[in-house]
């Protein structure tokens, strides 16, 4: 198997990512979808080789004349370049994402609606950490993280699903300390003498890949969502946190906004 088709696999695996014939949405749309989330979660450069019509349909178990037509959406995009003979390529990124910077990471404190919010940890686990974590958190691949998913709700609606992770060798026993269920911010600053003093946010128009990320949500596969990836630092401004935000439609971004 070629290197390329080997990153586009292991990061479907990971996510769970797989087009739906049960979706409103054309198949082809969906590969069109699904691979530029693969070029922007993997940060893929200019001049990076494309993996091979052929391979996409072996991965998915499509025609390849679907995977040819979602190719072709998005030579026309411009996320990719075609060069005769050789292959297709990652081109020149047109795609600005709006970058947010701003002194909260709770999204108690960031909230102004009326409703009722609740908030509750879907799963706290340990891993090895990503190329996408690493990078964003200046760790070494060597390094374990911590991924902690909290589901939020308002009036008992599910309205976002955030994954937020830590290196292990910084926050040991976080698992053990029982204020993680209150504030992650609050149990940093009181048990590990780090406060959150920034944070820089990236938001993105998408749409819902991985089924459990749905299914928490309790919208369909391919729905419209609004994801932010944000990287909240301390007063040494040095990264502490990564996290992956996943708000479905419908949500007001007055209720989200920074408060004042």
């Amino acid at each position: 198997m070629s290197r390329e088709r080997d990153k586009f696999f292991d990061f479907c695996q990971r996510f769970s990512y797989r087009p739906s014939e049960n979706a409103s949405i054309p198949l082809y749309y969906q590969l069109v979808r699904l691979c530029e989330r693969f070029i922007l979660e993997r940060n893929l450069r200019s001049g990076e080789r494309f993996p091979s019509e052929e391979a996409i349909a072996e991965i998915f178990g499509v025609s390849r004349p679907t995977v040819h037509r979602a190719v072709e959406e998005l030579l026309a995009r411009g996320w990719l370049e075609r060069e005769r003979g050789r292959g297709t390529f990652l081109a020149q990124a047109p795609h600005a994402e709006p970058i947010l910077r701003e002194d909260e990471l709770s999204f108690s404190d960031r909230y102004v609606g009326v409703g009722e919010l609740t908030s509750r940890i879907v799963d706290l686990s340990q891993g090895a950490v990503s190329e996408e974590v690493a990078e964003a958190l200046g760790l070494s691949m060597r390094e374990h993280v911590y991924r902690l998913r909290r589901l939020r709700s308002i009036d008992e609606r599910p309205i976002l699903l955030d994954d937020a992770y830590l290196a292990i060798s910084r926050f040991p026993d976080l698992a053990g300390r029982p204020s993680i269920a209150k504030s992650l911010v609050a149990t940093l600053r009181e048990s590990y003498s780090t406060s959150i003093v920034s944070c820089v946010r990236r938001l993105e128009a998408a749409e819902v890949l991985c089924p459990d990320i749905a299914e928490q949500l309790q919208i369909p596969i391919m729905s419209p969502i609004l994801m932010v990836r944000a990287i909240a630092s301390g007063e040494d401004d040095i990264p502490v946190v990564y996290i992956r935000e996943y708000i479905r439609e419908g949500v007001s971004s007055l209720a989200v906004a920074r408060r004042c």
